[in-house]
């Protein structure tokens, strides 16, 4: 095994997860999806930036993700557990998606690793445009604001990755962190103002 190459398993890790909020609709499962989704993000971003400046990342993740579930608590949003292994028309349709996006992405990441990102190494590239369009995809895809988010917060950490790998600016990092809270916020402001539409 070279250098590299055990960077594909927290490469990996994060497309399961992105894939898991693609295609789920599990609030709890989607909330610890996204937790390992940022632990493996801190993973590779640890392979371009100081471990003192990945944990930033790994921590507004976390708080991020913390912040979000709290306001389904707080809303009586978290529903139990029924028929997680049952499959929906709507969930088949969204893997499927994901998959081939993932596939296609896979095919094509090495031609664009030797053409315009040859600094980056594979396993990054294919996180980075991984996540970036499983999170495009969760976002256009569903209209509730609790997935929505998840879908932005899971392309901007495809697109934080992508800038770690090429360059290192404090006050981009810094930028955003505060990105990401500030959607955590917005988030949580619109899963409440979305219960309180639904109460009778």
């Amino acid at each position: 095994m070279n250098s590299a190459a055990w960077m594909y398993i927290p490469a990996v890790l994060a497309l399961l997860a992105a894939g898991t909020n693609l295609t789920r609709r599990v609030w709890i499962v989607n909330a610890a999806a996204l937790t390992v989704q940022y632990l493996a993000v801190f993973v590779l971003l640890c392979t371009v930036r100081p471990a003192s400046l990945a944990v930033v990342k790994l921590l507004v993740g976390w708080m991020v993700t913390l912040t979000l579930f709290l306001s389904l608590i707080t809303e009586g949003e978290v529903r139990k557990v029924t028929g997680f292994f049952k499959f929906s028309a709507g969930e088949v349709f969204r893997l499927a998606a994901g998959l081939f996006a993932v596939a296609f992405l896979a095919v094509f990441t090495p031609s664009l690793q030797s053409l315009v990102f040859p600094q980056t190494s594979l396993p990054i590239l294919l996180a980075v445009f991984g996540l970036a369009v499983l999170g495009l995809l969760q976002a256009s895809m569903i209209s509730e604001p609790f997935y929505v988010i998840i879908g932005l917060l899971t392309f901007l950490s495809g697109v934080e990755l992508l800038y770690a790998s090429l360059e290192l600016s404090i006050l981009l990092e810094a930028l955003f962190a505060g990105v990401n809270l500030g959607l955590a916020l917005v988030g949580a402001f619109f899963v409440i103002k979305d219960a309180e539409l639904r109460e009778p």
